[in-house]
């Protein structure tokens, strides 16, 4: 009888510390990340080798070149694949932000 009533108090007592021990899941966060032209530079080097700075302008992302002159166009950019390119985060949506940025909008 004091073998059952021990195994059974060692039981709960197991039972109690496995429901302790188990951690609620971490809260995941949406953040906004903002990305500069040189930044965005980096995506657009990645599609145009001749490019270096991108802006998110009105017309949508757009990729650059120059040589010591004035920026010359080189090709549109995708504003979500530029998110995925330049975060490791979850990407949720990309907007334009203040001075032709790019916002990604992310999970963390």
């Amino acid at each position: 009888m004091i073998r059952r009533l021990l195994t059974l108090a060692a039981g709960a007592t197991l039972a109690c510390a496995g429901a302790l021990a188990v951690a609620a899941p971490a809260q995941a966060a949406v953040v906004d990340v903002p990305f500069g032209p040189v930044s965005i530079g980096d995506y657009c080097h990645s599609r145009y080798a001749s490019s270096w700075i991108g802006f998110y302008e009105a017309g949508g992302l757009r990729c650059y070149t120059g040589s010591g002159g004035p920026p010359q166009y080189v090709g549109p950019g995708d504003p979500y694949l530029a998110c995925k390119y330049l975060t490791p985060d979850v990407v949720m949506s990309a907007f334009r932000g203040p001075y032709d940025s790019l916002v990604c909008r992310v999970v963390r």
